[in-house]
């Protein structure tokens, strides 16, 4: 078998990643301040710099104002530590627009000499879908989270399959915009109709009632079975807290002070 001379090995390497379809760029941190030496062409297309551009920058100059600092941070602090990394970030090209790109950092050791290979991916299509899918399903948070006004002065919600910490979220800053809005003091949310386990779903109702009371407002959580009132008892923290009902018949009835039989 001919074996191929390094000088060979060499350009066959370098037709292999131009010829790529990943942008690729090769950093010496031995030198100062991190500097590309070396990028393939797909690097310029998606970049739109030349090679003249690029050589011995850090690779920084594709970041911007809405660049995400976190993904920053952990790309210094992998390349401090000598660790691979992966991220997602906004990038610009030359002419200013932005593209999403997944970046993969490797540290490989050459002959004693470090060197890191960055790989860069345009994710944008992907990630604006993904965005647009969390803006999509905000909204319909918001649409199955409707606030029923029962009297001047009670509101209620029925909460329905499960609640996620975002699903929450949204709840919170609807019901205290309610209560600001309208100077309601007492909020009834039925919880027949919802899936959870474990701890943090009471824990999320307690932190509601925390917001409502520094707003001046009451909590009053329905639809409470025997299964639901056993398994908040046992719960480590001060669930007794709430006030709880098994209808919303009876809520009402509470906070407004009045049977709804009376005028039978």
């Amino acid at each position: 078998m001919k074996h191929l001379s390094p000088d060979t090995q060499s350009a066959l390497f370098e037709a292999m990643l131009d010829g790529s379809q990943v942008a690729t760029a090769v950093t010496d941190p031995q030198q100062p301040d991190n500097p590309i030496i070396y990028t393939n062409h797909t690097f310029e297309k998606l970049t739109g710099y030349g090679r003249e551009e690029i050589m011995g920058k850090n690779c920084r100059f594709l970041q911007g104002d809405e660049t995400q600092q976190d993904a920053v941070r952990q790309i210094r602090e992998a390349i401090s530590n000598t660790e691979p990394v992966t991220v997602v970030l906004r990038n610009f090209r030359k002419d200013g627009t932005p593209f999403w790109n997944r970046l993969n950092i490797e540290p490989v050791t050459i002959e004693d000499h470090l060197y890191f290979i960055g790989t860069q991916t345009d994710i944008s299509v992907e990630e604006n879908q993904r965005l647009l899918l969390i803006e999509q399903e905000d909204e319909i948070n918001r649409l199955m989270l409707p606030i029923l006004p029962i009297n001047d002065n009670l509101g209620a919600v029925t909460l329905v399959g499960k609640m996620n910490d975002e699903r929450f979220s949204v709840l919170t800053d609807k019901l205290s915009e309610y209560v600001q809005k309208n100077a309601v003091h007492h909020i009834i949310i039925d919880i027949s109709g919802v899936l959870w386990e474990g701890s943090s779903f009471i824990h999320r109702l307690l932190m509601i009632q925390d917001v409502l009371r520094l707003m001046g407002g009451k909590l009053y959580v329905t639809g409470i079975n025997a299964k639901a009132a056993m398994e908040i008892s046992s719960l480590p923290f001060d669930s007794q807290s709430l006030t709880t009902f098994s209808t919303v018949r009876q809520a009402i009835e509470h906070s407004i002070g009045i049977s709804l039989d009376a005028d039978k």
